[in-house]
């Protein structure tokens, strides 16, 4: 996952985007500017969130689990070790 600062400006630019209209419920045009930002970005938690509900929205239930699969990965790859070993 990225800091919001190491994000790449391009894709923080197609997140604002894909949120305002995901806001605005026109969930499948926000799909096309989240799914860009993710290919910008493949470790922006924000956009792949944003991505999953647009999809679930959209009836689109196993891509919206792939979102959220690839979330739980990204929070599992970037826990720090002691976290992980319960320490």
């Amino acid at each position: 996952m990225y800091g919001i600062t190491t994000i790449p400006l391009e894709a923080r630019i197609l997140y604002r985007r894909g949120m305002d209209l995901l806001e605005q419920e026109k969930n499948e045009a926000a799909v096309k500017y989240l799914r860009q930002a993710v290919i910008i970005a493949p470790r922006f938690a924000g956009a792949y969130r944003a991505l999953g509900i647009c999809l679930a929205r959209l009836g689109r239930e196993q891509d919206a689990a792939d979102c959220q699969y690839r979330l739980v990965t990204m929070a599992t790859v970037s826990a720090p070790s002691t976290a992980r070993a319960g320490v």
